[in-house]
């Protein structure tokens, strides 16, 4: 069944309009769950079986093509009922959120086999890959390797992912009336184990994900040799894996 796209997460009170500027990968499900447990029917816009209805059809209607709760914020603003009364988000170094990703799809997230078999890829060439795909389409992977900056406006409280969700949760808390200050929730989607980064693919994350490091205040990571063997296998593979997502089959 095809379902009709929702707009973006959000808290709907009787005197206020709170939007969570979910940047993928940088602790966003968790503080959607937190939202969902604490505000139950105030919390609109979420579209946690997405990725399900995009793989039955949804990527033939979807407008934009891309999951509620992924909003740019250009995109937000044309499914906004008005300005929020307050935006917030939670951000994360792009290497780390990178590294994420990638440990994501080889836990088979994206409920495929073709998407598991993408994961298997060495994160250098599957990094690139995934990298030259968004390049030719922003929206591919559920917007999962846009800029944050993409996601989140100048007006917004930033909170990053490294300090923890405590912060977050607790100014939402505040804001919204609720009072007392919540316990941190365990990470929806936790990271076991970290993944060595080559120093060539931090400096490729670094150059492509420049603007969140000029405005959240990250150190970029130092240049490096660029690798072109990797370059041009990469490139050569894009074009089937970006069609392949554009189907739902990833």
């Amino acid at each position: 069944m095809i379902m009709p796209p929702m707009g973006m997460p959000s808290i709907t009170l009787s005197d206020r309009l709170i939007w969570f500027a979910h940047c993928p990968k940088a602790g966003g499900t968790s503080v959607e769950k937190f939202m969902v447990a604490t505000w139950g029917d105030a919390v609109g816009h979420l579209h946690w079986g997405w990725d399900l209805w995009w793989r039955r059809g949804g990527w033939r209607v979807a407008d934009p093509p891309n999951s509620p709760q992924h909003l740019t914020w250009q995109d937000a603003r044309r499914v906004l009922p008005r300005f929020p009364d307050a935006i917030f988000a939670v951000v994360r170094d792009p290497v780390a959120r990178m590294a994420s990703e990638y440990r994501w799809q080889r836990q088979g997230r994206r409920g495929t086999w073709l998407g598991r078999v993408l994961a298997c890829l060495p994160f250098s060439l599957w990094l690139r890959v995934m990298l030259t795909v968004a390049q030719k389409n922003p929206y591919a992977f559920d917007n999962h390797f846009r800029a944050q900056s993409e996601f989140v406006p100048d007006t917004a409280t930033v909170f990053r992912l490294e300090d923890g969700l405590g912060p977050p949760l607790g100014w939402l808390n505040r804001i919204s009336g609720g009072g007392g200050e919540p316990g941190p929730p365990p990470h929806a989607i936790p990271t076991r184990q970290k993944l060595p980064v080559a120093a060539s693919d931090a400096a490729l994350i670094g150059q492509v994900f420049a603007s969140d490091y000029v405005r959240f205040g990250y150190d970029r990571p130092s240049s490096a040799a660029p690798r072109p063997g990797l370059d041009g296998l990469a490139m050569a593979l894009a074009p089937l894996v970006a069609k392949l997502d554009r189907r739902g089959a990833l």
